[in-house]
């Protein structure tokens, strides 16, 4: 038998309008009546009727999310914390990752009507019109990544990359490491990755003999998994050019870096110290454990729900930055040289 919304209100001793308003979360229902509510609610096993609740909410209670990626745990944990806020607040996610082509998934969202997105890829995959088009048909939207969005159309949740590559380029100097290089990953002349200008930054203001020429770019699509760390590193190997630490664009690049470096017969940390960025798990079971610039994931997931949570909610767009903070592990070493 189906159980229906009145079913619920028979059984709490209210009307419909206040279980509405309940599973609505109005804020309009004394503390005590919705416990009634949701009483009778787990008791019916009662399960709304998305389709006509939104019908009458105007609200489709779905929300989407593009990743750059699924393979790189960093932004599994991104979709954890935002979809556990989401699940808490009634809204279903749909996750979408940049395998497919990106503009295809801000058709659909628009097609499906969904109430805000959470954009963590690149605008290199897509154009930055499409998301201002999510915009314009009344979808709210934050990203993350995308360097010169437009803020009053969008919210933005960002890391603070360039200051991480500054405090990282600090600790490797104070160690004595002076031919520093960067398995960048991205294109120098690519505004999104703000850890090469931090790069850049110190290799001037250290006066370090470094720097482009000690700078690995990477190609198109970019991908930055442990293969392309491994290539990164044998190319930089192959060049012949010294150096005594490496700095790498995430801590799956600095996995597959230490893979080649150990091939190719030298010791991390005693001659060459690696660096990641993330702080995924995997780098605390990797031999040696991975020196990193780490981010609770969790929250920065979370936060950007609240964020866009709170656009949908009328408060307008808003911009965030967390912090992000250095774990020394065994990967690092003063330089011996």
């Amino acid at each position: 038998m189906h159980v229906t919304r009145a079913d619920v209100a028979r059984m709490a001793g209210v009307s419909t309008a206040t279980v509405s308003n309940v599973l609505n979360s109005s804020g309009k229902v004394k503390k005590s009546t919705a416990e009634k509510v949701m009483k009778a609610v787990r008791a019916l096993d009662y399960s709304p009727d998305m389709i006509a609740r939104s019908m009458s909410t105007k609200r489709s209670m779905q929300l989407g999310i593009v990743l750059e990626s699924l393979s790189n745990p960093f932004f599994g944990d991104i979709v954890k914390g935002f979809e556990n806020a989401a699940n808490q607040k009634d809204y279903f996610v749909n996750i979408c990752t940049g395998f497919n082509k990106l503009d295809e998934y801000f058709d659909n969202f628009i097609t499906r009507r969904v109430d805000g997105v959470f954009v963590a890829a690149l605008p290199y995959k897509f154009n930055m019109d499409r998301i201002y088009n999510l915009v314009d048909k009344g979808i709210k939207v934050i990203v993350s990544g995308n360097v010169g969005a437009d803020l009053e159309k969008v919210s933005s949740i960002e890391n603070d990359y360039c200051k991480a590559m500054k405090e990282i380029m600090q600790y490797l100097y104070e160690l004595g490491h002076t031919r520093i290089a960067y398995l960048a990953g991205f294109r120098k002349n690519m505004p999104y990755d703000l850890r090469i200008k931090g790069y850049l930054d110190m290799v001037r203001e250290l006066d370090l003999p470094c720097g482009e020429d000690l700078l690995i770019e990477g190609n198109y699509p970019y991908t930055t998994g442990m293969q392309d760390g491994y290539e990164y590193a044998r190319d930089i190997i192959a060049s012949g050019k010294k150096f005594t630490a490496v700095i790498c664009v995430n801590d799956l690049v600095a996995l597959g870096a230490i893979k080649a470096l150990k091939e190719n017969g030298y010791k991390v940390p005693e001659d060459v110290s690696v660096v990641g960025f993330d702080g995924i798990e995997f780098g605390k079971y990797w031999e040696p454990e991975l020196t990193t610039m780490s981010l609770d994931k969790i929250r920065f997931g979370e936060k950007a729900f609240e964020i866009l949570y709170g656009d949908m909610a009328g408060k307008g767009t808003a911009s965030y930055e967390l912090a992000v903070e250095l774990i020394v592990r065994k990967s690092t070493a003063r330089c011996r040289e």
